[in-house]
């Protein structure tokens, strides 16, 4: 790394040499859900009463119906279907360029401010997806990382891929954090070259750190020169019974191409 000097313009004088400090990826917030970008879309109709978002505090909050029994399809990690409430854009670098399938690049998303209020047994997931448009889980095909509340309202975050999930949940959650690598393909225009991960994540509280893995080998079935999409849904924790109740949370995110 290269020595840079201090330079005093009023003096001309130059001072010790600086090293600089590095710094990780820009995190960009999910936003208003409702502002525009997205695309909605709720099929069952049985999860969400209403979202709001505050700008001043970045916080999305989604209220949320009581389910007797979550069907599976409720249930972004329980089956092969998923006909919850979906958010969903085209998925691009900080710079505005498109994320192809055939790109090998990071996804790392941070949770926090969670609030879960009365609600139970829910998800909300921020994943990186093939085709946006689809409740196929298996043509879907998601990636990323979820916040949730347990049965007793003990938040926690998990990872989510192609319909399997891990959690953790820890009391008094202060902040979810997750990273998800995509290893891209190496000719452009290949099918089936282009793997996908499912990720790490932890939980971090005042007191202690948990980390969950789930390791992913699958790959994109489209062209490498495909676009993938950003999807945020609201799942069932699993075929569950679920209390309604506020979940808030922010939600911020960084796409990051690896060489």
């Amino acid at each position: 790394m290269p020595i840079i000097p201090v330079f005093d313009p009023t003096t001309g004088a130059s001072g010790g040499p600086v090293v600089p400090t590095p710094t990780g990826p820009t995190l960009r917030s999910i936003g208003n859900l409702n502002g525009g970008s997205y695309t909605f879309t709720d099929t069952a109709l049985v999860a969400l009463s209403s979202y709001a978002y505050d700008s001043a505090t970045d916080t999305s909050t989604f209220n949320l119906l009581s389910i007797a029994t979550a069907a599976e399809t409720n249930s972004l990690i329980s089956g092969p279907n998923f006909t919850g409430p979906k958010w969903r854009q085209s998925l691009t670098y900080a710079d505005g360029s498109p994320v192809l399938v055939g790109d090998a690049f990071a996804l790392n998303v941070r949770y926090d401010n969670v609030s879960v209020g009365a609600a139970r047994q829910y998800l909300v997931a921020l994943a990186v997806v093939e085709n946006a448009t689809s409740t196929i889980i298996g043509t879907m095909r998601p990636s990323g990382i979820y916040a949730l509340t347990n049965a007793t309202g003990v938040p926690g975050v998990g990872v989510v891929a192609d319909n399997i999930g891990q959690t953790t949940t820890l009391t008094g959650l202060v902040s979810g954090v997750g990273t998800t690598i995509f290893t891209g393909g190496s000719a452009i225009g290949a099918i089936g070259s282009c793997g996908k991960g499912g990720g790490s994540c932890a939980a971090r509280s005042a007191t202690t750190i948990s980390t969950t893995n789930r390791l992913d080998g699958n790959t994109w079935a489209s062209s490498a020169t495909t676009q993938l999409s950003l999807a945020v849904m609201v799942s069932t924790n699993g075929t569950v019974t679920t209390t309604g109740g506020a979940l808030a949370l922010r939600c911020k995110y960084a796409v990051t191409k690896l060489s």
